[in-house]
């Protein structure tokens, strides 16, 4: 494949075969699309070209025999961890070379494979906002990152590893406004512990009452960052709900109930369902009861994400990347592919992969589509993914628009 940078001098004409635009529109056949200043500046029919003033001044690039889309984006990841070896990975965490070295390598391979942006949820050593300072200033090749820099969690209860645990007000106020300080994009929160794989339906105790959950928001909102909740367990997301979080992550038991609210509040669901469903793949590591409660509950996430969509809410494609099972770039793959067991098409699945995403990560003003004054972040595949989504696990070309660099369009990888 094509890994390119499209610079701030480029000006470049790509034809295209097909173009799903990530709006949730059909696909157009036969466009051209004209990128200027890291931006596309129109997308025409290519029978409309001979009309065009300028036609001369962009550098063609031909691409009659491709399919091109907006860049993908992963609404949920955890750059920190490997998803290979908990314990291992945050030991390196005390000198961080070994993890800076294959964070680096992961980014790279994330871009590779058309993830052109990712939210992270943060990291007791904030990796993944160092990530982010790293890609902007030009020190590393990956995806725009959206950072959280640690998550807040309440003391004593499931977390430690992934921020500050908190205990009173004050505490709450001081750690938001710390972060804040850092640079985080937006602030993410522990609401529940996590699903078991033993008990079907049991999941960590609910974390925070709504009172002190709204005065976490509230505190966040005055800041101007959104929040971002981890919740399973209906009883959690309830909670979420009531107190105004801005995403819900993972909501695995949620109720028809709680979907009716999300949509009526318009509180985007990511339901991070490769986290449980890649436990299958290594059964050897569960008692024949615990797998089938993992069948049983990846299962009942795959019909409530049909339930939300009956009930219009606004669903995103997060992968948990770095929980055990859960490889960065990779595993995305497997969570369209989990959608599309649903009763979501391949064009609805691309939209929450683009549009949804960028909307949720707060990036759509730059991202998520192809439309007019948009940062020129797409991919091009051979082939229909309407057809067969798994197109998408091999992009031919990934063209992409870095931060703060004037150089001409490069080649990165072939």
């Amino acid at each position: 494949m094509n890994l390119n940078q499209i610079n701030l001098k480029d000006k470049l004409l790509i034809l295209a075969k097909r173009v799903i635009d990530g709006t949730g529109a059909q696909p157009k056949n036969n466009q051209a699309i004209f990128i200027e200043n890291q931006q596309i500046k129109s997308i025409i029919p290519q029978k409309q070209l001979n009309n065009h003033p300028e036609l001369n001044n962009y550098h063609k690039i031909d691409l009659n025999d491709t399919t091109i889309l907006p860049g993908l984006i992963d609404s949920h990841v955890h750059l920190a961890l490997d998803g290979v070896d908990f314990k291992k990975t945050t030991e390196e965490w005390k000198s961080q070379s070994k993890t800076n070295k294959r964070v680096k390598q992961e980014l790279k391979n994330t871009i590779k494979k058309g993830i052109v942006a990712i939210r992270d949820g943060g990291d007791k050593v904030k990796i993944g906002l160092n990530s982010k300072r790293k890609i902007i200033n030009n020190e590393i090749v990956g995806p725009q990152i959206i950072s959280t820099g640690q998550a807040i969690y309440k003391d004593g209860n499931y977390g430690s590893f992934l921020g500050p645990g908190i205990n009173s007000k004050k505490k709450i106020k001081n750690e938001i406004t710390r972060l804040y300080n850092l640079g985080v994009d937006q602030l993410k929160v522990l609401v529940s512990g996590i699903v078991s794989f033993s008990n079907y339906g049991k999941v960590g105790q609910v974390q925070f009452n709504v009172n002190d959950l709204k005065y976490i928001v509230d505190s966040a909102h005055n800041l101007g960052l959104k929040v971002m909740a981890h919740a399973s367990s209906n009883e959690a997301v309830q909670v979420s709900i009531k107190a105004g979080v801005d995403t819900l992550e993972h909501g695995y038991f949620l109720s028809e109930y709680s979907l009716k609210l999300m949509a009526k509040k318009d509180i985007p669901w990511t339901p991070t369902v490769v986290p449980v469903a890649n436990q299958t793949e290594v059964p050897e590591q569960y008692s024949d009861e615990e797998l089938d409660v993992i069948k049983k509950t990846y299962k009942l996430q795959l019909k409530m994400i049909d339930k939300a969509k009956e009930l219009g809410v606004k669903l995103g494609i997060g992968t948990d990347a770095g929980a055990y099972q859960v490889r960065h770039g990779l595993s995305y793959f497997r969570e369209l592919e989990l959608f599309n067991q649903t009763s979501l098409t391949p064009l609805e699945i691309i939209k929450i992969a683009t549009i949804n995403n960028a909307e949720i990560i707060g990036l759509d003003q730059k991202l998520g589509s192809i439309e007019a004054n948009k940062e020129a972040h797409l991919i091009g595949v051979k082939g229909n993914p309407l057809n067969d989504l798994s197109l998408l696990k091999d992009p031919e070309l990934v063209f992409y628009t870095p931060i703060n660099n004037e150089t001409k369009l490069s080649q990165l990888e072939a």
